[in-house]
Formats: C-alpha cells, sequence, structure tokens
C-alpha cells in the first residue's frame, strides 16, 4: 500500500515522498530506522476499506502487567525470563497473545520497543518511553514513570466519568417518562374525553395533538432520528468532518472551555513523562500527537512541531495555534527559562487536572437542578392539561 509521506531529515530540510508499507506505523517505523522524523503520513488516494482495529489492552491488566515486569526486571532477571514467568500469571487473553509475539519477536534479535510497536494495541507514549528506556539504559525508572503516570491519567478519567453518571440517569429517567406519558397515558385520557363531546380547553389539545402525533408517525420520527445519526457519524469518520467536530467541541458554549483543559492536562502530562524519560523535544511532539484525541489539537502540534525544528521555543510554537490556554503557555515558558521543563509540565497537568474536577463539578451541580426543574415543570403541565376538563365538568355540574 503506498502512502504520502512528509518528513524532515537530519539537516532539519522537509522532505515530501511516496512510501510503500503495510500500514501508517509500518511506514514511521521505517522513515524512524533511517533518521528521518515524520510528519505528516496518510494513504494515497480515496478508499472505504478499513483494516480491522485490534481490541485493546484494559488499562487496569495493563497497568498491573508493567508493575510485574518492572520487578521481575529489578530482581536482575533477563526481560525474556521474565516474560516467560509473567506469561503463566496474565489472565487477559488478549494481552496473554500479544506478550506471547513480543516473546517470540525479542528471541529473533527484535527490540523491546520495536517488538511492542508491532503489536499496535500498545499506547504510542508507552512504545516512545520504552525506546528512550533503551538508549539511556534505564528501562526500569521509565516503566515505573510510566505506570505512575497511567494511573494518574486513569483516577482522572474515572473521577470524570463517575460524576456523569447521576446525571445520566436523570436524562434517561426524563426521557423515558416523556416517552410513557405520550405513549400510553394522554391516549387514554384522550378517548375518555372524545367520549364526553365537550369542547377541550386549549392546553389539553395541545397535548393530546403532540402524542397524537407522536404515536401516528412514530416509526417516521425514529427512523429519521437514526437515519441522522448514522448520517453524523460518516461525516465525522472523514478527515473534514472530524476536524470540524473536534474544533466545535473546544468552542462549545459549555463544554468547550472544560475539554481545552482536560485536552491540555492530558497533552502536558504526556509530553512531561516523555521528556523525563530521555525523548528528545520533537519525537515526544510526534508521539503527543498521535495519542491526543482531537484532530483539532493534533493539527496544532503539526504546526508546533515545525516551528520546533526551525528553532522556536515550545511555548511560541504553541502560542501561535490558538488552541493552548495562556496561562499554560506561561508556566512552559518558565520551564523553558529555568531549564525545567519536564517538571514544569507536570505541574500544568496537574493544575488543570484539578480545574477540570473542580469546573466539572460546579457545572454538574448546575446541569442536576436544571434536569429536575425539567421533570417537575413537564410532570405538571401534564397533570394540570390532563385534569381540566374534569374541573371544568365539575364546575358545570
Amino acid at each position: 500500500m503506498e502512502f504520502s509521506c512528509k518528513y524532515a531529515t537530519a539537516t532539519g530540510q522537509v522532505v515530501s515522498s511516496v512510501q510503500v508499507g503495510t500500514n501508517i506505523d509500518d511506514v514511521r517505523h521505517k522513515l524512524a530506522e533511517q533518521g528521518f522524523l515524520p510528519i505528516e503520513i496518510k494513504a494515497k488516494g480515496i478508499t472505504f476499506s478499513r483494516t480491522p482495529r485490534k481490541k485493546a489492552i484494559k488499562t487496569d491488566d495493563f497497568i498491573l502487567f508493567n508493575q510485574q515486569f518492572v520487578s521481575l526486571i529489578k530482581a536482575g532477571l533477563p526481560i525474556l525470563r521474565s516474560i516467560d514467568l509473567l506469561k503463566a500469571q496474565i489472565k487477559n487473553p488478549d494481552l496473554l497473545r500479544h506478550v506471547v509475539d513480543i516473546r517470540e519477536r525479542l528471541q529473533s534479535g527484535a527490540l523491546l520497543s520495536d517488538a511492542m510497536r508491532k503489536q499496535e494495541v500498545f499506547p504510542p507514549v508507552y512504545v516512545a518511553s520504552i525506546a528512550a528506556g533503551e538508549r539511556s539504559g534505564d528501562l526500569v525508572e521509565v516503566i515505573q514513570r510510566y505506570v505512575k503516570y497511567e494511573k494518574t491519567s486513569l483516577g482522572v478519567r474515572k473521577r470524570f466519568i463517575n460524576s456523569l453518571i447521576y446525571p445520566a440517569f436523570l436524562v434517561l429517567l426524563a426521557i423515558t417518562m416523556v416517552g410513557v406519558i405520550l405513549k400510553f397515558v394522554i391516549p387514554r385520557f384522550a378517548q375518555l374525553y372524545s367520549e364526553l363531546g365537550r369542547q377541550l380547553p386549549a392546553p389539553t389539545r395541545f397535548l393530546i395533538y403532540v402524542s397524537s402525533a407522536v404515536e401516528n408517525n412514530f416509526w417516521t420520527i425514529f427512523l429519521s432520528i437514526v437515519g441522522v445519526i448514522v448520517l453524523i457519524r460518516l461525516w465525522t469518520r472523514t478527515r473534514s468532518g472530524r476536524s470540524k467536530l473536534d474544533e466545535w467541541k473546544l468552542h462549545s458554549p459549555l463544554l468547550g472551555t472544560l475539554l481545552t483543559m482536560f485536552s491540555m492536562a492530558q497533552l502536558s502530562r504526556t509530553l512531561g513523562t516523555l521528556l523525563t524519560g530521555g525523548t528528545p523535544l520533537l519525537s515526544a511532539l510526534e508521539t503527543v500527537r498521535e495519542s491526543t484525541g482531537n484532530s483539532a489539537i493534533s493539527d496544532s502540534i503539526t504546526a508546533a512541531c515545525g516551528l520546533v525544528r526551525e528553532g522556536k521555543p515550545l511555548s511560541d510554537s504553541l502560542e501561535g495555534t490558538g488552541h493552548f490556554p495562556p496561562l499554560a503557555l506561561e508556566m512552559i515558558r518558565v520551564g523553558e527559562q529555568t531549564g525545567a521543563l519536564p517538571e514544569m509540565l507536570n505541574h500544568v497537568a496537574d493544575y488543570y487536572d484539578e480545574e477540570v474536577q473542580l469546573r466539572s463539578t460546579a457545572l454538574l451541580g448546575f446541569v442536576e437542578p436544571v434536569i429536575l426543574i425539567f421533570i417537575a415543570v413537564f410532570v405538571a403541565f401534564v397533570l394540570i392539561s390532563l385534569y381540566l376538563p374534569l374541573f371544568s365538568i365539575g364546575a358545570g355540574a
């Protein structure tokens, strides 16, 4: 398969060429082996076929594996012997399959980082950290640092997800309640009032009209919603669609600032971990670009890589993209000036992790009452609208 590649040579010259490989990671690895720094790699032409994505390893299992692995290496056991001992303890069949393949590649003379990169399931940050540890001869410290990084990131994600559980339950409850009332409750009252033959109040007529419209056009509405969702999904799978959606996320009214802070925390912690492990800045930026989940930020990092390669400071390079908060840029600038960039990046990550937690708590504290108020108002409106005719009949009697 052919890929259009843009990469930098050792002299800083940017070159564009066509390379042949099985996938993007394979081409990137070949360029790196030749001493080039990949900037952009994409498949030539337009194709709708997709390579089946390998099943990701559960984070908890991966952390446990690395904790056991580093303990065995610290005890003085060779890497191959350590992997042999770990194979009998791995419960996750997917992880075991990859570990067995890694062991076979190591026995054939491959480097640990190359064997792990070939699996295509391990995080790019992890593979880059292993490669840096191999170069520096300090694999134990690199793995320990990565485990700490992964535990911190996992803790932040879990706290954020747990804080969304109750609001999600309220939204689901509200949707279910509205559906049950429109589908079952209102039609029964409509049948009762039609038998009375009286003029109904305006709120009651409106409620019956909405219920009847939903019931008569249920499948049309349902299929329309499904169709819109499918079209959006197809659109977001294109590069331009994904980029526009990610850009909109960062600038959305309520969640934009929160998502920017979350991305900044992840980016800073990842970059700080790689730099502390001895990975060069440009290679670290390339790895961070691959691991970020937002294509708009990924494009910004690509632009920043070009500026850093030209000799500009990292803070100035990131500032020109317009996607990074001023406070983070100022802290990075101080880290560059004092020669403590990795430590300052970790401080940036800690700061934004705390800010995300505080702001998400405040936002959810605002959203939850709004959902409850909506439920209360809707129920009150339905009850009043349904019982108004009964009140009028009682008054007329």
